[in-house]
């Protein structure tokens, strides 16, 4: 096994796993991970196998680890998380890989419902926020902020998708926000009506947007800090989905990251990846049967990073005891790798 991947297991700060009065997962609140001490979360994760370590600097909840004034912030040293985790990771002569969600945030989303794909909260209470709106301006703000005080190794970006986390199938809905570049895009007048366009030009509309997007992130991650490489969490569903063929995501990004096992999905990223692209496999995640922890071996071989996650009970960070299992087969092949 000569091929040394990234090992990126994370205790996932996004989420929290209750099972009293019933198992559920609700997104975290500021308060739930605002205490966990840094210098045990690092060596939990060093000790666990990882070679790089994560954590968001801003979570889809909406609130930072780190000391922003371009939004709400963990309570108490939970403000201190990231900047005192990344400090920790360089010392110990690992990287750093952070995190920022593209397609959501629960602050913003309700704040600023008139930035919200119209229908993209029929599936997800959250709602999704446009590329084409302010929001862009916002999250590239952030990371341009974030990378001039911490430039780290890596940033993953979260949900790039337009209005559903099954974006190759969501059709574009006329809104204020969405006038001018779809005329510029599709070359007539957006209609008042979703009836009145055709899926051809929703999928034409939806790939030049998030293309847009994509240029945007990439620009500010590359003038503030250089070093920083790129990966973006695409929910691809199979193979060659008509949204991301030859998009500028993929042929551009540093990394190609598939939240799943899927051997389509991940045998068609390392098909088409460049030479210098690394393709991330989720070996422990995802709760809906798609991310095989004893797979490992395979991808391995194949070339792939890893990344995988689990979610703890606040206040501690550790995974819920249900992971069990599979944390001990990801453990195990951390330590073949």
């Amino acid at each position: 096994m000569s091929h040394k991947p990234i090992k990126m297991f994370m205790c996932d700060l996004n989420w929290t796993y209750f099972d009293k009065p019933f198992v559920h997962t609700p997104p975290s609140a500021p308060h739930d991970w605002a205490f966990v001490d840094p210098l045990d979360y690092f060596e939990w994760h060093r000790n666990f196998g990882n070679n790089m370590t994560f954590c968001q600097a801003y979570t889809w909840c909406g609130y930072a680890f780190y000391p922003t004034k371009l939004g709400p912030v963990a309570p108490g040293p939970g403000q201190d998380l990231v900047p005192r985790l990344i400090d920790l990771s360089h010392k110990a002569h690992m990287p750093f890989c952070t995190y920022f969600c593209v397609g959501a945030d629960l602050v913003m989303g309700n704040m600023r419902d008139q930035w919200v794909i119209p229908t993209s909260r029929h599936d997800n209470y959250w709602g999704y926020l446009a590329p084409e709106s302010p929001w862009t301006d916002l999250l590239c703000a952030r990371i341009e902020e974030f990378l001039t005080r911490y430039p780290v190794e890596w940033i993953l970006f979260d949900w790039f998708v337009y209005g559903s986390l099954k974006p190759d199938t969501f059709h574009v809905q006329p809104a204020w926000f969405a006038k001018q570049p779809f005329k510029e895009i599709i070359g007539r007048e957006m209609p008042d009506s979703a009836a009145d366009i055709t899926p051809q030009e929703s999928l034409a509309y939806k790939r030049a947007v998030l293309a847009r997007q994509f240029y945007r992130i990439r620009d500010t991650v590359r003038q503030t800090s250089p070093i920083t490489q790129i990966v973006f969490n695409v929910p691809y569903w199979e193979a060659e989905e008509a949204l991301w063929v030859d998009h500028p995501m993929l042929n551009e990004s540093d990394g190609l990251l598939a939240e799943s096992t899927n051997e389509g999905v991940l045998n068609w990223l390392l098909r088409i990846r460049k030479p210098t692209q690394k393709v991330f496999t989720t070996v422990i995640g995802r709760m809906d049967g798609v991310c095989d922890p004893e797979s490992w071996r395979k991808w391995h071989e194949l070339g792939c990073d890893f990344m995988g996650y689990a979610w703890g009970t606040p206040p501690d960070f550790r995974p819920h005891p249900s992971y069990a299992a599979g944390l001990e087969i990801v453990r195990r092949s951390f330590a073949a790798m």
